[in-house]
């Protein structure tokens, strides 16, 4: 009698991520998600709070250590909304968490698509959370989830694309502004009060009537900068900057055949910028290659991509009102020129060694009211020696916070075990201001095992 052979080779199985792999929303679209956003949603996924899903799983592959430090009144601490951006940071997020989800499309979460094109400095990204409460509540109403699209986080969008209303920027109920990510970062709700962000309660700016003029460049830039985002993914080449230079030069020969100073005029800033924007050696800031879109009449996304081949011989609009009011470049608001006094330079460089608590390089240039490239040619030497001492303390510090953490948290804990309250972050966060360092939470551990072997005699 036959039998029927049977294999008995074990299936093979693909590699098991550590995370679940949660699919970003909207990639490809002008509303795709936003990393930090990724992250809220990633941790709200396997039920626990963005502060434990970070030190236990992210911070394990990043060893960045505690990043929940910003502070937005202050512009202090670390910058969460890099995550969201180009450089360093950014793309440690993105290897960390495409190792635990093997997951293989959370830069387009980002601004790294865009690296090359977009300069480092310039205004581009807000540190604090914007959201738009008629999407949350059309979200929540459809039972779909709650994300936070990356347009929403670039500071040159104040207005929803799709319902033409001025993003929120503070909790209804607090009136707090909220960082980019949080220990308690929820989509849609406030990480300092928890309470739901979507009220009917809108905030000053929301109450600020918009002109005919603002509602038509606030959908420009919204339409334009979602065009960019939506395009990372179905790019067949990443964009470089010899690319801009082109378009920059083609501009020159075009408008003002050849006359870089002549452009300059157009652009409102200075002849040698114009000549290091040609030859790729600086970018424009994101302001200039704003308005230089708009004048022109052509998409951002062409310009980014250098991919134009011809240009109209005189700007089609005319400089756009909203971008001279915050424009910092202009020639009108430029610092006038002046000859450097440098005795009295160097007598203020002086003094700040010898200050107690050291200053930082920062605080002193400005004491002196030159710019800081002009000081750092003429006293390259004495500025290194006012920064290392100024590392210097603050390693120092650092030391000294994590021990007096260390005590207050534990008289804390051990203050309100007598009275009966358990030790919980929740209760702590009211009597200290340690329980988000991790040197807190190691102090905290070390109360409830000592407590824990007490009470088992061990």
């Amino acid at each position: 009698m036959a039998y029927e052979k049977w294999d008995i080779t074990p299936p093979e199985l693909p590699p098991r991520s550590r995370l679940y792999p949660l699919e970003p929303i909207g990639v490809g679209t002008p509303l795709v998600e936003s990393l930090t956003g990724y992250v809220a949603r990633l941790a709200e996924a396997h039920c626990v709070s963005t502060g434990t899903l970070y030190r236990n799983e992210i911070d394990a592959l990043m060893s960045k250590g505690h990043i929940f430090t910003c502070t937005i009144e202050a512009n202090a601490g670390y910058s969460t909304h890099t995550i969201n951006g180009r450089g360093a940071p950014a793309m440690d997020f993105v290897r960390a968490l495409e190792s635990l989800t093997h997951r293989r499309d959370l830069r387009y979460l980002t601004l790294l698509p865009w690296a090359e094109v977009l300069p480092v400095q310039g205004g581009f990204q807000r540190r604090a959370r914007a959201w738009c409460p008629q999407c949350l509540n059309a979200w929540r109403k459809e039972s779909k989830p709650l994300y936070e699209p990356l347009l929403w986080t670039l500071k040159p969008v104040t207005l929803c694309a799709l319902h033409r209303k001025p993003l929120c920027f503070l909790c209804p109920f607090c009136r707090r502004q909220n960082g980019n990510l949080a220990p308690r970062t929820r989509p849609g709700y406030c990480s300092r009060c928890r309470q739901w962000l979507a009220q009917a309660t809108s905030d000053l700016l929301s109450d600020r009537a918009l002109t005919n003029d603002d509602l038509s460049w606030g959908d420009w830039v919204a339409t334009v900068l979602g065009e960019v985002l939506a395009a990372a993914p179905r790019s067949p080449f990443a964009p470089t900057r010899e690319g801009i230079a082109r378009v920059i030069n083609l501009c020159v020969e075009r408008m003002v055949d050849g006359n870089a100073s002549a452009f300059a005029r157009l652009m409102d800033v200075g002849h040698f910028e114009v000549r290091r924007w040609q030859t790729g050696e600086a970018q424009p800031k994101f302001p200039a290659l704003l308005g230089l879109s708009y004048r022109l009449g052509i998409s951002l996304l062409d310009l980014l991509r250098g991919s134009l081949v011809s240009v109209p011989q005189k700007f089609v609009k005319p400089f756009p009102s909203q971008l001279s009011k915050g424009q910092s470049t202009s020639k009108e608001q430029r610092r006038p020129s002046r000859r450097m006094e440098t005795v009295t330079v160097l007598q203020t460089l002086q003094a700040a060694l010898n200050e107690s608590p050291p200053p930082s390089i920062r605080q002193v240039i400005q004491r002196t009211s030159h710019y800081s490239p002009f000081i750092y040619q003429h006293f390259s030497e004495i500025c290194r020696a006012i920064a290392r001492r100024f590392a210097d303390y603050r390693k120092v510090q650092a030391v000294v916070r994590r021990d007096r953490a260390r005590a207050e948290v534990r008289e804390d804990a051990y203050r309100l075990r007598a009275q009966g309250v358990n030790n919980t972050r929740n209760h702590l966060g009211t009597s200290s201001d340690y329980t988000n360092l991790e040197e807190g939470h190691a102090a905290l551990r070390l109360v409830r095992e000592g407590i824990r072997c007490g009470s088992r005699g061990c």
